[in-house]
């Protein structure tokens, strides 16, 4: 696969078969997103991919205790489409089915005049991964609504790792990824 066709082609998906990816894809993914750049190389990410049932399931369970405050902003940022509103909460319930969730910390705490930084390293990594999944047909979804339930997740599954500032969805497809139209006038030359 050619990188533009990569970067063109990978979407946001929600629904998954529930199929297990493979042990070795995930460390492939989790390898491509190691090798993301970052400030200084301070490579300041730590990612933890949950397959077990019974990790899954915590993490369903305590995004189901932030759902109520979640639907209220949907509901105000989405008035004239409430069927927005229905999908992304039936997606938050169990993320689409999806077989693996990859949480990704802040590892290490830097300075705070590197926290940007820092943060903007972990961004990178968390793309190179979802480019990688795509490459390897398996389907993503970047979420930051692992953040509302941060200090259970954190608490669980990487107390001494950093913050939790993201999360990545993964499986198998089991649906069409919608056309994106892009939105003009994001960038000029000088």
């Amino acid at each position: 696969m050619e990188l533009m066709d990569a970067i063109k082609g990978r979407r946001s998906i929600r629904k998954f078969t529930g199929e297990p990816v493979a042990r070795e894809t995930i460390e492939h993914l989790l390898e491509a997103a190691t090798w993301a750049p970052s400030g200084q190389n301070l490579q300041p990410w730590y990612f933890v991919a949950l397959t077990q049932k019974e990790d899954l399931a915590f993490v369903f369970s305590e995004l189901g205790t932030t759902a109520f405050s979640h639907r209220k902003e949907l509901e105000a940022r989405f008035k004239n489409n409430p069927e927005i509103v229905e999908e992304t909460m039936e997606f938050v319930s169990a993320m689409g089915g999806a077989s693996t969730i990859v949480l990704a910390f802040l590892h290490k705490p830097y300075s705070e005049d590197l926290l940007p930084s820092c943060i903007e390293s972990v961004a990178a990594a968390m793309e190179n991964l979802c480019l990688a999944a795509y490459e390897q047909g398996l389907g993503s979804c970047w979420v930051e609504v692992v953040c509302r339930a941060g200090d259970a997740l954190h608490e669980r599954f990487a107390p001494d790792k950093g913050k939790l500032v993201g999360g990545i969805v993964l499986g198998y497809p089991d649906m069409e990824a919608r056309p994106i139209k892009r939105k003009e006038g994001r960038y000029e030359i000088r």
